[in-house]
């Protein structure tokens, strides 16, 4: 019988080409999916004010708001199919060895051939909201849409230490070296703490950029910006003495968001 051949390894250079072509597709696929995702809430909006709304009175305007409300249906129905498509592509990008030439093909027959073209893949990588200038760590969204920056592992942070506010967080792994994690709540003028979910999301984060990340649970602490570190050499650590909290982090809930940040900000994974 006739062994499988094994594959070779790809090169150093495929991988990278084989890295940045994923970025492109998947910040085509994100793109397009809110898009559509905006189309179909505007559309819902529309149905529901044509509801809520009288028929006018004026023939011609009457016909127009009826064929309005007859469409709103089918053009609800083709925004969710075009979702679903585009969702399908973007889970099968996550596959343990995607086709890529495939997935484009397909990107290409929804129409996104242009948008591949044009999307500027080293611009969206650093383009964030809550990205301070010179900040060259991931940046991630809370549930509640805080910004939650990342740093590279190192002994100090004092970029992050300069941009922190008051209503800002710490997050660092008791046990173990890792990286720091800032939650931004400061950026949301409407909140005036940090919610528990976005504190969580935060925790999972700084459990899952450590050596721990392969732990069930981890031993988070978490402080504020007059806890942390404010000079030398180990500018934005954090200390056990100066903890204001733990949370029980779980970095496995972490780990697709983490993913795909990375892969759209061209951090290694």
């Amino acid at each position: 019988p006739t062994l499988a051949r094994r594959a070779r390894p790809l090169s150093a250079a495929a991988v990278r080409d084989a890295g940045c072509e994923r970025r492109l597709l998947r910040g085509v696929l994100a793109e397009a999916l809110e898009k559509q995702r905006r189309k179909r809430f505007a559309l819902t909006e529309q149905s529901g004010a044509l509801e809520r709304s009288q028929l006018p009175s004026e023939a011609k305007a009457r016909a127009k708001a009826v064929a309005r409300a007859e469409a709103l249906p089918l053009l609800l129905r083709e925004c969710d199919a075009a979702e679903a498509a585009l969702s399908d592509l973007h889970a099968r990008l996550y596959e343990r060895r995607p086709d890529l030439p495939a997935l484009r093909r397909a990107m290409e027959e929804l129409g996104l051939e242009q948008r591949l073209e044009l999307y500027d893949v080293d611009r969206a990588a650093m383009d964030q909201w809550g990205r301070p200038a010179g900040f060259d760590g991931l940046v991630v969204d809370s549930p509640r849409g805080v910004p939650i920056l990342i740093g590279r592992q190192s002994f100090a942070d004092p970029l992050l230490r300069r941009v922190a506010r008051g209503a800002d967080l710490w997050f660092q792994v008791r046990a173990s070296r890792g990286s720091r994690v800032l939650l931004r709540t400061s950026m949301r003028r409407d909140l005036t703490r940090s919610h528990r979910e976005c504190m969580e999301a935060a925790a999972d984060l700084a459990a899952y950029f450590s050596p721990l990340r392969r732990h069930g649970e981890v031993e988070v602490m978490y402080t504020d910006s007059r806890h942390v570190a404010k000079r030398g050499g180990r500018v934005g650590q954090l200390k056990d003495g100066k903890k204001i909290g733990l949370l029980t982090a779980h970095p496995e809930r972490a780990a697709l968001l983490a993913r795909e940040a990375q892969d759209e900000q061209g951090w290694p994974v």
